[in-house]
């Protein structure tokens, strides 16, 4: 099936009013802030607007269930029969169906259909009413999910063996029950069947990739390869060569996967062998992916786009919607990796709509929600974290057995970033036993997550302690540890530890550069190395097309408030505090709203500073933030000083 594939894009609204900032903000004005309604706006700087023009839409054909969804025609069929649609739903049912798996904030759908209108979230409901029950016909109703004060997503979340596993016979009753049990995704009853079938010599290769691929979705990657190798012979012995290269391709990824690349070569040099000159665009995809991924891990993300590429040409003339998905989404990966952010944010979002509509299985369509989810952290763009995060807990929830490490360990990071700090220390206790087994290249980051969690919520020893265990696994504990080494007065070390990582070419260190860039920036102007931060605040506005995200321009606001005056520093921290807000982050919000607070006491203004003070509390109790709590209670005897009558006395 050719797709073709094409992302309306929404322009930022941005005019002239009645502002006049200080001279410190020239070459800034005001825009209003999308989905935040007609009376928010922010500062924006005028080298950080981006306007994009409305796209027109490619024509695309999904097909879920027993439904076709075909965008030319405008039609919705049911086993070939039409269903009635308002053009309103029809298009709304396009928007969720293009962006699958991904919960899509309400001010985004009401933007796109009904442009240049002022509707109320009443409209969008009856559209997703209706919408649902066109598909309640299929029995599809459940697959638009509704997200409380955020959005909908359209997900079936309803993984297959997937169409990489050869033919199955089953004609013999307990192979027939063992495909019974993986289908029902009863992961420990298929190994068990599996595993007393091998025993009597009744099982051939097919057979045994679903008992590899059994083993795998119990949380046993590692446990998963010697099953594969045996799939391996039995390939061979079979006289199927090229079968047997793509199971060494997974071994391979296996043991890439569990910190252990000289035995990744190994198995990719073993699949090379077996392919051998074959004409196979299905092996080849694979093995070009794979290779890719080896490259990125070196460090050389242009290499690795250029044989994503490659495979993902392979998989399109095999027409393996399962591999077009993969390749493309990794394509999307090294794309954002080497700057080309619009671009790999499309090509991710396009592969997870093809993957999530497709016949594809829990592994493969965990990859997928996997490589996204990395690439929002790292970035870092936490809004879209947030809408593919809830995709992920689902899929994997009705993937596996036991949640993978790697699930845990997003879902801790997004947690402690924007609301449950309580609830990321629990994911991420829970990730690290997991990382350890499938995947100990990234236990590293694991323990920089929970330092990060551990200092929001007030542990600084603990931090210190999974800071130091992160760089011992060879991983790196940036920003997070010389944020606290600068809160502590060492702000030289700080920036000789950030300097050290800036050093990197990992795809992990392109990728966060723009973010550890404005910590640096921020850390040398608290410090009071003022050329520093200047010199780097003009790298960030060198790339400023790359690093737009509102974290990052957070940052930068903090920067310039310290490197100003008295007189012009409070509408950079306001704007902050904004940016902040916007991004979900609600520590930092509370944490800028802390400094904003202490600065407006200084000025005199304690009825400002108190309202900026009950917030900032607020937010610190509802994520359980200890540390904030006792910087507002610091804040309030100085605030309560100012507000005592004169000659009145405590």
């Amino acid at each position: 099936m050719k797709i073709l594939f094409g992302r309306l894009g929404a322009g930022l609204s941005a005019g002239p009013c009645a502002f006049h900032p200080p001279s410190g903000l020239a070459g800034w004005k005001l825009a209003m802030h999308p989905g935040t309604g007609p009376y928010q706006w922010l500062i924006v700087p005028l080298s950080f607007v981006v306007f994009r023009p409305l796209q027109r839409p490619f024509v695309m054909l999904h097909r879920f269930g027993f439904f076709e969804l075909d965008e030319g025609a405008r039609s919705l069929t049911l086993r070939g029969a039409t269903q009635k649609m308002q053009p309103r739903v029809f298009d709304l049912l396009v928007y969720l169906v293009r962006n699958a798996g991904r919960v899509v904030p309400k001010d985004e759908l009401m933007d796109n259909l009904w442009p240049n209108l002022t509707v109320t979230e009443a409209s969008l409901q009856r559209a997703v009413s209706l919408a649902r029950a066109a598909l309640a016909a299929g029995g599809l109703e459940h697959a638009i999910r509704s997200y409380v004060r955020h959005g909908y997503r359209f997900a079936i979340d309803e993984p297959s063996l997937g169409a990489a596993v050869p033919s199955f016979d089953a004609s013999e009753p307990r192979r027939a029950r063992a495909l019974e049990l993986a289908r029902a995704k009863d992961w420990h009853g298929a190994a068990m069947v599996f595993e007393r079938l091998d025993a009597e010599g009744q099982l051939c290769a097919a057979d045994i990739e679903i008992w590899a691929l059994a083993v795998e979705c119990q949380g046993r990657p590692a446990a998963a390869i010697p099953v594969l190798t045996c799939a391996l012979a039995a390939h061979v012995a079979e006289g199927k060569p090229e079968l047997a290269a793509r199971v060494a391709v997974t071994i391979a990824k296996l043991e890439l996967e569990r910190s252990a690349p000289a035995a990744a070569s190994g198995w990719m040099a073993r699949a090379e062998a077996l392919l051998g000159d074959a004409d196979d665009p299905r092996t080849s995809a694979y093995l070009l992916w794979m290779k890719a991924r080896q490259v990125i891990f070196a460090g050389n993300a242009a290499e690795a786009l250029d044989l994503a590429q490659q495979s993902h040409r392979a998989a399109v003339q095999c027409g393996d919607s399962g591999l077009i998905a993969l390749t493309l989404v990794y394509m999307g990966f090294y794309n954002i990796s080497l700057g080309h952010i619009e671009k790999g944010v499309d090509q991710q979002n396009h592969a997870a709509a093809i993957a999530l509509s497709s016949n594809v299985d829990p592994v493969l369509g965990s990859l997928v929600y996997c490589n996204i989810l990395w690439s929002c952290r790292t970035y870092p763009d936490w809004s879209r974290a947030r809408q593919w995060s809830e995709g992920f807990d689902s899929w994997c929830a009705a993937s596996y057995a036991v949640v993978p490490g790697t699930c845990d360990l997003h879902r801790a990071e997004i947690l402690g970033a924007q609301r449950d700090l309580s609830g990321a220390l629990v994911a991420i206790d829970q990730a690290l036993p997991k990382l350890s087994e499938e995947e100990s290249w990234s236990i590293g980051d694991g323990y920089r997550v929970r330092g990060d969690v551990r200092a929001m919520i007030g542990d600084l020893d603990g931090a210190r302690k999974d800071y130091a265990a992160a760089y011992a696994a060879g991983w790196d504990a940036e920003p997070g540890s010389a944020v606290l080494l600068a809160e502590t007065g060492k702000v030289e070390m700080a920036l000789a530890a950030l300097d050290s990582v800036l050093e990197g070419a990992s795809w992990y260190h392109v990728q966060r550069r723009g973010l550890l860039l404005a910590h640096k920036a921020r850390i040398a102007a608290m410090g009071g190395h003022r050329d520093i931060a200047a010199n780097t605040l003009d790298e960030l506005k060198m790339q400023s097309a790359r690093w737009t995200q509102p974290a990052v321009h957070a940052l930068i606001n903090e920067t310039r408030h310290l490197l100003a005056s008295d007189t012009e520093a409070t509408p950079f921290l306001m704007l902050a505090r904004q940016l902040w807000t916007s991004a979900g982050i609600e520590y930092h919000a509370a944490r800028v709203r802390l400094e904003l607070a202490r600065l407006l006491v200084e000025a005199g203004n304690s009825a400002a500073a108190q309202i900026e003070i009950a917030a900032a509390e607020r937010i610190a109790t509802r994520i359980g933030s200890r540390r904030l709590q006792k910087l507002a209670a610091d804040l309030q005897p100085r605030l309560d000083s100012r507000l005592q009558p004169p000659g009145v006395t405590a």
